[in-house]
C-alpha cells in the first residue's frame, strides 16, 4: 500500500482555501491536540494543552460515564467534581460557578472545540447529555492563553474517541424515574483498526410535575409548565489512513423543548423554549518524525426561540460559527516539547432584539506553548495573541510548574492572565447593549500540594489548593441614574480567593472495595468597588456565591453489587431579591453488574434527595423533595 505523504504547504493550502474565501475571517477556537508514538495508532492526549502544567485536572473514561448516575455533564460536575452547579429546577438551565466566577467564566469545548453561545457567553450544562461523549475533561483555574476568551474559572472538554480494538459494540440503556422521567439511549459502534463508525441516539422527557412546600400554614403547590422533551443524535467516523495520517468527523444534533415553570410568587406560566443546534467538527493529523500537525474546523449553528403565550413576547434568535485551526507540537531533545498555534472564528448572529439585526464578528490568534519536563522539574510557558475585528487584545501569559517533592509529595503551581470578551448581547442587546464593553481582564494565581501513596490494600490520593484571583472591568447589568432599563457596563472589580482540599482512600479487602471521596471549597468572591446601582458595598460576597460548599461520596462494591452514597452541603448564598437558605441533600445509590462472555449489563435504582430537604438554588425556583428513578444498561462488544 502507498503511503500517502502530506507536507506543511499542503496543509496551509488546505488550511488556506477553507478558510481563505470568508473575507476578514479571525477567529479563537482551540482544539485538543493529540500526541502519537510510530507506529501505534492510538490517539493519546497531548499534555502541553489537556493537561497543563500547574493545574489540577480531572478525567472521566468512557467506562466510567456508563457508572455515573449524572444525566447530563452539569450533574456530573456537581457530584464527581464538587462544582456548585446553579439550577433553576429539574429539567432547567444548569450553569456552574467555579471558583466564584459567573457561568461565563467556564470554557466549554467539544472535541477541543469552543461551543457556547456568541450570545449568551455561556452554555447550558443540562443539555449536554453524558451518553453522547466517550471522555470529559475538566481543569481548574485561568487557562486564558491556551484556549482564549472565556477560560477564566475553567475548562470543560467533552470528547469522542475511536475504540479500533473494537469490531462491535452496542450499548442500549433505559431509565424511568418520578414526575413522568423516561430516556432512552441506543450506541451503536462498529468498523475495524482502519475504520469505525459510532452512531449515537437519546430521547428523554419528563413532566415534572412535583409538588413543593410554598410557605407554613398553605398547602404544598404542584410544579406546572416545566415538561422537557430532548432528541440526541450523534455521528463519528474515524479513518487511519496509514500510521501517520488520520481523519475524523464529528456530527452533532440535538432538539430541547422546555416550558418554563412559574416561580413559586407567580400563579402560572405559559413560557417555553425551543433549542435546536447543529454542529459538525472535521479534523486532520499527520504525525512527523518529530511531532504532530493538527488541523481541525468546524461549523455550529444553533436556533433558540422563546415564547410566552400569556404575554404575546416572542424572541428568535440564530448564530452561525465558523472555526478553524492549525497546530504544530514538536519534541527537541526528549525534554523539550512546543506549541504553535493559529486559530480563526466567524460569527453571524441573528435577532430582531439587537440594534443591528445581524451583527457579526471576526476573532484570529495565535499562541504558542513550551515545556520542560526534568526529573523532578516540569515547566510550562505559554502565550497567546489575539485580534478581534479590529482591536488587539495584550497578550496573555501564562506560567506553570511541576515539582516532584518525594516520590509521594507534589507541588504544583500557576500564574496566568486571563480575559473574557463581552458577548453580544451585551454590546448589541436593545435596550442595554454597550458596544464600548472593554473585556474583563485579569491575574489568577493557584499552588496545589498532592500527596499520592500506595499500600497492599490501601491507597490514598489527597490535593490541597489555594488560589487567588483579580478580575478588572467585570461587566454587570444595572439599571444607571436616569435610565429606565438595564443596562450592561463594566462597572466593578472581582476578588476571588479560597481553599480546595480534596481526599480520596480506596480500601480493598478480597471481593469487597471501599472507597470515600471528599471535597470542601472555601470561596471568598468579593465586590472591590462600591456601587448604588444595584447596591452593593466593598467586600460583599457575590449573589449565588456560597462561601462553603462539600461534597463526599461512599461507595461499597461487593462482587457485582455496589451502594453509593453521595451527602452535599452548600452554605447560604444572597440573591437579587431573597436570600437562598443553607441546605444538605443526600442521594443513594444500588447497582448490580454482571458480565457473561461479550456481554455486560447493570441493573440500578437511585433514590434522590433522600432526606426529602426542602431547599431551592436559585430563589424562588422550587426544587424537588424525594424522587426515584431506576434503569437497566445492556452492553454486546465483540472484539
Amino acid at each position: 500500500m502507498t503511503k500517502t505523504k502530506l507536507n506543511l504547504p499542503f496543509l496551509l493550502a488546505l488550511f488556506y482555501f477553507s478558510f481563505g474565501g470568508l473575507p476578514n475571517l479571525y477567529g479563537q477556537t482551540i482544539q485538543k491536540d493529540t500526541f502519537y508514538n510510530i507506529p501505534t495508532i492510538n490517539i493519546i492526549a497531548s499534555k502541553i494543552r489537556q493537561h497543563n502544567t500547574g493545574s489540577i485536572n480531572q478525567q472521566w473514561t468512557s467506562e466510567q460515564l456508563d457508572k455515573i448516575a449524572a444525566k447530563h455533564v452539569g450533574e456530573l460536575l456537581g457530584e464527581e467534581a464538587g462544582i456548585y452547579l446553579k439550577s433553576y429546577g429539574q429539567g432547567s438551565l444548569a450553569t456552574s460557578s467555579v471558583r466564584g466566577g459567573s457561568a461565563g467564566h467556564t470554557l466549554v469545548l467539544w472535541n477541543g472545540l469552543p461551543i457556547h453561545s456568541p450570545m449568551l457567553g455561556l452554555l447550558d450544562l443540562a443539555l449536554l447529555p453524558i451518553q453522547q461523549f466517550e471522555s470529559v475533561n475538566f481543569t481548574a483555574g485561568g487557562n486564558s492563553s491556551m484556549w482564549g476568551s472565556g477560560a477564566i474559572g475553567g475548562v470543560l472538554n467533552m470528547g469522542n474517541q475511536p475504540d479500533f480494538s473494537s469490531k462491535l459494540k452496542i450499548t442500549n440503556s433505559t431509565r424511568l424515574g418520578s414526575f413522568g422521567q423516561f430516556q432512552q439511549n441506543l450506541k451503536f459502534r462498529y468498523g475495524n483498526e482502519k475504520l469505525q463508525f459510532a452512531s449515537k441516539v437519546s430521547h428523554q422527557q419528563a413532566k415534572n410535575d412535583f409538588h413543593y412546600f410554598l410557605a407554613d400554614g398553605l398547602p404544598d403547590r404542584q410544579q406546572t409548565n416545566a415538561e422537557l422533551n430532548q432528541q440526541h443524535f450523534g455521528q463519528d467516523v474515524f479513518w487511519n489512513i496509514n500510521n501517520r495520517n488520520k481523519l475524523a468527523l464529528h456530527l452533532w444534533w440535538q432538539k430541547s423543548d422546555r416550558q418554563i415553570p412559574p416561580t413559586n410568587v407567580q400563579t402560572r406560566s405559559e413560557a417555553h423554549q425551543d433549542d435546536v443546534s447543529t454542529r459538525a467538527i472535521f479534523s486532520y493529523q499527520r504525525i512527523e518524525k518529530n511531532g504532530l500537525w493538527n488541523f481541525k474546523t468546524g461549523f455550529f449553528n444553533e436556533d433558540l426561540d422563546f415564547f410566552d403565550d400569556q404575554t404575546l413576547l416572542e424572541s428568535l434568535s440564530n448564530f452561525k460559527t465558523y472555526l478553524a485551526e492549525i497546530t504544530r507540537t514538536w519534541s527537541w531533545r526528549k525534554n523539550h516539547e512546543f506549541l504553535i498555534g493559529n486559530t480563526y472564528t466567524h460569527t453571524q448572529v441573528w435577532t430582531a432584539d439587537y440594534v443591528n439585526n445581524h451583527p457579526s464578528e471576526f476573532k484570529k490568534a495565535i499562541f504558542g506553548s513550551w515545556k520542560y519536563q526534568g526529573k523532578k522539574l516540569n515547566t510550562q510557558l505559554s502565550l497567546r495573541q489575539e485580534m478581534i475585528d479590529q482591536s488587539i487584545v495584550p497578550i496573555i501569559p501564562a506560567f506553570g510548574f511541576d515539582y516532584n517533592i518525594t516520590s509521594t509529595f507534589l507541588m504544583k503551581g500557576k500564574f496566568s492572565r486571563n480575559y473574557r470578551l463581552p458577548t453580544f448581547n451585551d454590546r448589541f442587546w436593545l435596550p442595554g447593549g454597550n458596544i464600548d464593553l472593554a473585556p474583563e481582564s485579569g491575574w489568577s494565581q493557584e499552588l496545589s500540594l498532592v500527596y499520592k501513596h500506595d499500600w497492599k490494600n490501601f491507597s490514598i490520593n489527597t490535593s490541597f489548593t489555594a488560589f487567588n484571583r483579580n478580575i478588572d472591568n467585570w461587566i454587570l447589568w444595572s439599571r444607571q441614574e436616569g435610565q429606565t432599563f438595564w443596562s450592561a457596563n463594566n462597572i466593578t472589580k472581582v476578588w476571588s480567593r479560597g481553599l480546595e482540599p480534596r481526599i480520596q482512600f480506596i480500601y480493598k479487602n478480597g471481593f469487597t472495595t471501599f472507597q470515600l471521596r471528599s471535597g470542601y471549597n472555601f470561596i471568598r468572591s468579593t465586590n472591590q468597588v462600591a456601587l448604588s446601582r444595584p447596591n452593593m458595598e466593598v467586600g460583599e460576597q457575590l449573589i449565588y456565591t456560597p462561601i462553603h460548599h462539600v461534597n463526599i461520596n461512599f461507595t461499597i462494591q461487593r462482587k457485582n453489587l455496589s451502594l453509593a452514597y453521595h451527602h452535599s452541603f452548600t452554605g447560604a448564598t444572597d440573591g437579587i431579591n431573597d436570600d437562598i437558605a443553607a441546605s444538605q441533600l443526600g442521594n443513594f445509590r444500588i447497582q448490580y453488574d454482571a458480565v457473561f462472555k461479550s456481554y455486560k449489563g447493570n441493573l440500578f435504582c437511585n433514590i434522590n434527595n433522600i432526606w426529602d430537604v426542602n431547599y431551592q438554588v436559585v430563589e424562588r425556583r422550587p426544587m424537588p423533595g424525594i424522587h426515584f428513578e431506576t434503569g437497566i444498561s445492556l452492553i454486546f462488544n465483540k472484539k
